[in-house]
């Protein structure tokens, strides 16, 4: 199928992945920036974590013709390339607008190659195989998580520009995807895929079927997973039976529960296949609702465990399904739309929880988790009704 070897191929192709949620590595040093940069409004200075959402989601759209232009191998390595420079960037510079400006083209960089990570997993492999890597590419994500706020953590302890030392684990991303990934297909390949690929489809024509519904899926998905990170040590705090530090651990611990539900993902679709949507969605809807009623750090512990591995079904079938469904020579268009997905529903969380507590009202984590858990439960019950892509 390919000129590199397998034991090549799997891991430059995971490698992408420790990079996706890299713009959150910068998180900690707001405080010590505000300091610096007495003269520029906090939101301003806060704005360093999120701005690079706005040019991941331009530049998700994007990467799929500028692919088409320069190859998929290419187009990763530049984005990489991208994140390095721009994420370097505020070591030596002194503007605070320069370092917003770097952290604008940090997510152009990481809009390349996001769809990516996803879509060549996707081009590479197929079948079983391709829903155990798809599992391997959200615990390679996980883990990127941890890395990067244990690496961040010992270096802010050096300052706030020494943090941005981080961006340097791009280089070794580099070298294992120059390395691993072929620079094109064999002629012979490219002549046999060309008869049995399906012709490309534009984003209207994808948006028509189900893979829509995916991409509403994940949103949700991700707009649930955003509450149980904004409100767990809110809700420790509440019931009075913890610190906000245990809202922290909790928070490992779900990022732990991921990569672990991640790794296992390959062996539970074999044995649930399509019902590996609606078990995952329906457990989770149960862990958080007797998450909301729990009155000891151990029970949110354990039930935010359940959790975790329960959510981190839900992404690796939804972007192999969306593969299926948009066919070969689709795959990056089709994962891009569920990026997409993935940050308005970071995006429209605040506002959405906002209106949810004006619904049932009240503000407080424990009775918004209990409606976010029946909304999941509801939502889990209808991809019931789901089959799997033919």
């Amino acid at each position: 199928m390919r000129q590199t070897s397998n034991w090549q191929l799997a891991p430059a192709l995971l490698s992408i992945s420790i990079l996706l949620t890299s713009a959150n590595a910068v998180a900690g040093t707001i405080p010590l920036m505000a300091a610096k940069f007495p003269t520029v409004p906090l939101s301003q200075i806060e704005s360093l974590t999120t701005i690079p959402s706005l040019s991941v989601l331009i530049f998700v759209v994007l990467s799929n013709p500028i692919a088409k232009k320069l190859g998929n191998k290419v187009t990763v390595l530049l984005g990489v390339s991208i994140v390095l420079i721009a994420g370097l960037i505020p070591i030596a510079a002194n503007s605070f607008w320069l370092i917003l400006s770097s952290r604008f083209l940090l997510g152009a960089g990481i809009g390349l190659f996001n769809a990516m990570a996803y879509s060549l997993i996707s081009s590479y492999y197929q079948g079983a195989k391709r829903q155990t890597m798809m599992g391997y590419q959200g615990s390679v994500n996980s883990l990127g998580n941890i890395l990067m706020f244990l690496i961040s953590s010992l270096l802010i302890r050096f300052g706030w520009r020494q943090v941005y030392l981080y961006y340097l684990i791009a280089i070794p991303v580099f070298i294992l995807f120059w390395w691993g990934t072929p620079n094109q297909r064999p002629a012979a390949e490219n002549q046999e895929e060309s008869s049995t690929a399906q012709p490309q489809l534009g984003l209207g024509q994808l948006l028509k079927g189900r893979l829509m519904i995916y991409a509403l899926l994940v949103l949700f998905s991700m707009m649930i997973m955003q509450t149980v990170i904004v409100k767990i040590s809110g809700l420790i705090l509440s019931a009075g039976y913890g610190k906000i530090a245990d809202g922290s651990i909790a928070l490992a611990i779900l990022g732990v529960a991921n990569m672990i539900g991640g790794t296992l993902y390959g062996q539970i679709f074999k044995l649930l296949h399509r019902l590996i949507l609606p078990l995952g969605l329906l457990i989770a809807a149960v862990a958080l609702f007797a998450l909301a009623h729990s009155e000891s750090l151990w029970l949110t512990y354990t039930l935010t465990t359940v959790a975790g591995l329960s959510t981190s079904l839900v992404g690796p079938y939804l972007f192999a399904g969306s593969a299926e469904i948009a066919g070969k020579g689709n795959e990056t268009l089709a994962s891009s739309v569920l990026i997409v997905g993935i940050n308005i529903g970071v995006f429209i969380t605040p506002y959405a929880l906002s209106g949810l507590s004006h619904l049932i009202g009240s503000d407080q984590p424990g009775p918004i988790l209990v409606a976010v858990s029946i909304i999941l439960a509801v939502i889990g019950g209808l991809t019931f009704l789901l089959r799997e892509p033919e």
